[in-house]
């Protein structure tokens, strides 16, 4: 007996949960049919030949409220898809967990074709998976876009462009010291947008083949043949929008997008990295389908945690759901004193995240007047409720390279008449447009680098990184790439080789951090000595220790971190003293005293071209008077015994003198010609 002539059962369902499953003897269907105006209708094919094989009106079998639900009896889920339909129209079904049919990226399919899916049938043995809980003070975050991440030839991948080409990074990822991956949109969803395609008016040479394409070259041709603007379609190459919120991009599998996915995670998580799934929900999609749809992402998929959109998402509900207890959510911020009570979490899951702290450190990094304070404040703020996420770049603007080479977005290659994206990025060109052969530009381009990561590295948050920012990727002055599934976009791993220098500064800067618990603790610092160790925990200083001031005209500041409040093996940490000068004006000034049988010694400077490559302190009384410290560079000093102890992974500095030296071919002359060059330049 064949497939199509089997004998097929329908008996009433089950309301919960909503979706397709696959249970023994058939498959449960159970729909939300509160928007339809006529009966909906279920329609099931088999998968080899796309024969119909039944049709069900779920009107008729309605469970409880407007929720109706079949059990088909029967059938098998691995040989079968299905659609909803209302009338002569398909409807998508957003609880649809795996789309069926083709996986090819930027390809269009209508909605008749986009709206079928396989039911939940995914059986992926997860054995002794845990999840890792790390804390956000020990996290270092890391944001791509799963295609765009591996997809360039220079990548090294097998699967390029795939979940299973996150899994052969594993190794990057552990070697640049990262620990929670941070997905932009990963669900289903149609990249490639248009109302409707024209009829087809077939000239001799052009085939229904080229017609029936959905490649985007063919789809430019019906619409010219039409008399219409090649822009009424658009390629969404990052995914935001409407989606199938349900299901794993297609697109982003080998094969198998479900299982493929449950392998990604289960790998992370074997090296200690944890997955946050972007969703960013339409203000259409109803409370109840968006908490229905976390709960499978952590149920299902294993996933870490959540970045919400917390205008559409109800955050205070998930975040007292017991079945997202455990799981991180970051949105906008949290109302979580209101939360917790009032009583402190023992382990804080919830995290603030928005463009404040990114705005600040930009202002501050390229020296404007009057945000001393604000850089203060962004720098060492910390609740005691909920984490805060920081990023100095992310998907929706420059990427670090193009900070700090670029005044205005250069997106005329989206085909908007360079109208789109942010007109407000807080950058600086450092003294030319774009990219350019002067030797003193590209020198302090390198330099706002080097200060942009420790800014963000170092400050009382969770650091986010934006993938490919630790090896100089850039997009050529586009801020808002969303369309560009090409070289513009994708990460171009070659870069890797040609800025080695710059991937190994992010790696030694976050094992700094991660080694030290005084740079990323627990609580907030208190800024008092209440520990009566003859120190606060964090202190201010300014030209002189102990002396701050915060005028318009202020650029430099000293924070001091005090080891005694920080625990190393159960020993006290080093004391820190980082020294940030963003004027274009070298500055002089003072290292507070230590204790007795301690010196400071200089471990980075972020003026020279491998700024944690330098020969240690020789003179205990190198750093008593006054220091200098280069223009828009940043300083890092570590407490020492005086038994002429050395840092192990990263060596003391020696004290600059006489002449401020660069990259070979790149160096200034002395300290009049690089103030020279600095005025020449400093025109924002």
């Amino acid at each position: 007996m064949s497939e199509h002539t089997i004998k097929i059962e329908i008996q009433q369902g089950q309301p919960l949960p909503l979706g397709a499953y696959g249970v023994p003897g058939g498959i449960r269907f159970a729909v939300d049919v509160t928007e339809s105006t006529e009966p909906t209708r279920l329609v099931i094919r088999a998968r080899k030949d796309g024969a119909q094989m039944c049709e069900v009106v779920m009107n008729d079998y309605r469970a409880c409220g407007s929720v109706c639900a079949v059990l088909v009896k029967g059938v098998r889920a691995d040989r079968i898809y299905y659609q909803y339909m209302r009338g002569n129209d398909v409807v998508e079904d957003i609880y649809g967990m795996k789309l069926y049919g083709g996986r090819r990226f930027g390809v269009y399919k209508p909605l008749k074709e986009r709206a079928a899916y396989e039911p939940w049938n995914c059986r992926f043995s997860w054995e002794d998976d845990r999840f890792p809980e790390l804390d956000f003070k020990d996290m270092i975050m890391y944001k791509l876009h799963v295609r765009g991440f591996t997809r360039h030839p220079s990548s090294g991948v097998r699967h390029k462009g795939t979940f299973l080409g996150i899994t052969e990074k594993i190794s990057y990822f552990k070697e640049l010291g990262v620990n929670a991956l941070v997905l932009m949109p990963a669900v289903d969803f149609a990249e490639l947008q248009i109302k409707e395609l024209p009829p087809a008016a077939l000239p001799p040479t052009i085939t229904p083949k080229t017609l029936k394409s959905g490649q985007p070259q063919d789809i430019s041709m019906r619409l010219s043949m039409a008399g219409r603007r090649e822009s009424e379609y658009q390629m969404n190459c990052w995914g935001y929008g409407n989606a199938q919120f349900f299901a794993p991009k297609g697109a982003y599998a080998f094969s198998e997008p479900c299982r493929e996915f449950c392998m990604m995670v289960k790998k992370l998580h074997e090296q200690g990295i944890e997955v946050i799934l972007e969703l960013l929900f339409p203000d259409t999609m109803a409370p109840g389908a968006i908490l229905d749809c976390l709960r499978h992402w952590r149920a299902n998929y294993h996933v870490d945690g959540f970045w919400l959109n917390r205008e559409i998402v109800p955050v205070d509900i998930a975040a007292k759901d017991p079945m997202l207890s455990g799981a991180k959510l970051i949105s906008a911020g949290f109302d979580a004193q209101r939360l917790y009570g009032g009583r402190v979490p023992p382990k804080k899951r919830l995290a603030a995240a928005g463009d404040d702290f990114q705005n600040t450190m930009r202002s501050f990094l390229k020296g404007d007047e009057g945000c001393l304070g604000a850089f203060c404040g962004q720098s060492t703020a910390m609740d005691v409720y909920q984490g805060s996420i920081h990023y100095i770049t992310s998907n929706n603007g420059f990427t670090l390279a193009d900070l700090v080479a670029y005044n205005d977005r250069h997106n005329e290659a989206n085909g908007e008449d360079n109208r789109d994206g942010s007109s407000y990025n807080v950058s600086w060109n450092c003294g030319a447009e774009g990219p350019t052969k002067k030797k003193h530009v590209r020198a302090l381009r390198r330099r706002q680098i080097y200060n942009a990561l420790l800014l963000l590295l170092f400050s009382q948050g969770t650091p986010m990184l934006y993938g490919g920012d630790e090896f100089g990727n850039s997009q050529q002055g586009n801020n808002n790439a969303y369309g560009q599934d090409n070289a513009l976009f994708w990460l171009n791993w070659n870069d890797l080789k040609k800025h080695r220098e710059l991937f190994d500064f992010v790696k030694k800067a976050i094992r700094l951090r991660q080694s030290h618990p005084v740079l990323h603790p627990s609580k907030p610092f208190r800024q008092t000595d209440y520990l009566s160790c003859g120190f606060p925990d964090l202190s201010l200083h300014g030209y002189q220790p102990w002396k701050t001031s915060f005028g318009r005209e202020d650029h430099y500041i000293g924070m001091m971190y005090c080891g005694k409040y920080a625990n190393v093996d159960g020993r006290n940490d080093r004391s820190f003293y980082f020294a940030y000068n963003m004027h274009w004006e070298k500055a002089l000034f003072s290292l507070p005293a230590l204790p007795k049988g301690q010196r400071w010694e200089k471990i980075a400077d972020t003026f020279l071209p491998e700024p944690f490559s330098c020969k240690p302190a020789q003179n205990e009384e190198l750093y008593s008077n006054q220091n200098e410290i280069a223009p828009r560079s940043i300083q890092i000093f570590m407490s020492a015994e005086h038994t002429g102890e050395k840092t192990a992974d990263i060596p003391g500095l020696k004290h600059l003198s006489g002449k401020f030296s660069g990259r070979e071919g790149e160096q200034c002359a002395d300290r009049t010609e690089l103030k020279a060059d600095c005025d020449r330049v400093h025109d924002h």
